[in-house]
């Protein structure tokens, strides 16, 4: 009887360990779900990191639409994101490679556009009148930009970074272009008294070009005085007989879409057109073909190299 006790006490307390044993390995159950905790909290901070490198990325939830390509090269300095860009002959910045074109600059696509969805177009103010209606109709947000002037283009530059939120770098590039454009304004003389005739040609058509307009306006800048005053716009008719009662120091040549085609216009203009042979500028051999680049209808980026050129151009600095 006490050897049966005894084997039924051995059996009672076999058991008792055997379930102390099976409560233990909770533990290291839970230890486990602590790195699972620890995961969850590296998977936290990963987020939290990639949401700081979103923010580094250039908004990237811009979808803008330029209509020009000095709008085009503006916001690519901002490093804004372009889903959609003019089509042009001329050159666009790498960064818009993949970037649908939505049509001439003057007439877009508005199928096009709409289907980019895009969160705002950028165009120019002188195409206000002709294109507002149009983005409103189909419910896309536009701005308009004046780019008719140095100042236009340094107020453009801020209102494209705000409406980018891209002001950090709007007001970057602003400092500068404002240094070198300010370098040469202040460098230029006062006594410099040489007086200038600017003169567009496009498709064989030509028109004088005011200081209202953005070449005129740097000329300006520079130092030299156009030979137009008080106009009331950029760009008036040629009355060559009034020009030359004024017998500019320079002639200065602007061309626009098609520069060598323009360039034979002038080039013929001035050859079969004997008035112009009475021109002190055309005697002393002062007529300048802008370049095209940095001397174009609109305000651009090109702004301090423009007035770097017409500084070394009346002053003889480079």
């Amino acid at each position: 009887m006490k050897k049966l006790l005894l084997i039924l006490l051995s059996f009672v307390l076999l058991m008792s360990v055997t379930a102390c044993s099976d409560k233990n390995p909770a533990k290291p159950s839970d230890a486990a779900q602590t790195p699972d905790k620890g995961t969850s909290q590296d998977n936290n901070s990963d987020q939290n990191n990639k949401e700081g490198d979103s923010s580094k990325n250039e908004n990237p939830e811009n979808r803008v639409v330029a209509t020009s390509v000095a709008i085009v090269e503006i916001l690519d300095a901002l490093k804004v994101n372009m889903v959609g860009v003019p089509t042009s002959t001329y050159e666009l910045p790498a960064s818009v490679k993949d970037a649908t074109k939505v049509g001439n600059p003057m007439s877009p696509d508005m199928e096009i556009i709409k289907s980019l969805d895009p969160t705002i177009v950028f165009s120019v103010v002188s195409l206000q009148a002709t294109l507002k209606d149009s983005f409103d109709a189909v419910n896309i947000q536009s701005e308009f930009v004046n780019l008719s002037s140095y100042d236009g283009l340094i107020e453009s530059i801020k209102i494209m970074g705000e409406k980018t939120n891209s002001k950090d770098n709007a007001d970057e590039l602003i400092k500068g272009i404002e240094e070198r454009v300010n370098k040469v304004a202040e460098n230029k003389n006062d006594d410099n008294s040489s007086t200038v005739l600017i003169i567009f040609g496009a498709s064989g058509n030509f028109q004088v070009v005011t200081e209202k307009s953005y070449v005129g306006d740097l000329v300006k800048r520079a130092g030299a005085k156009n030979i137009i005053e008080d106009a009331k716009s950029g760009f008036i008719p040629v009355d060559i007989e009034y020009l030359a009662s004024k017998n500019p120091d320079y002639i200065l040549l602007m061309t626009h879409a098609n520069p060598e085609e323009s360039k034979a216009a002038f080039e013929k203009e001035f050859s079969e057109n004997p008035a112009w042979d009475n021109f002190d500028a055309v005697k002393n051999d002062k007529v300048i073909a802008l370049d095209s680049k940095y001397f174009g209808m609109s305000a651009n980026l090109f702004a301090p190299d423009a007035m770097e050129k017409l500084e070394e151009l009346f002053y003889g600095k480079e």
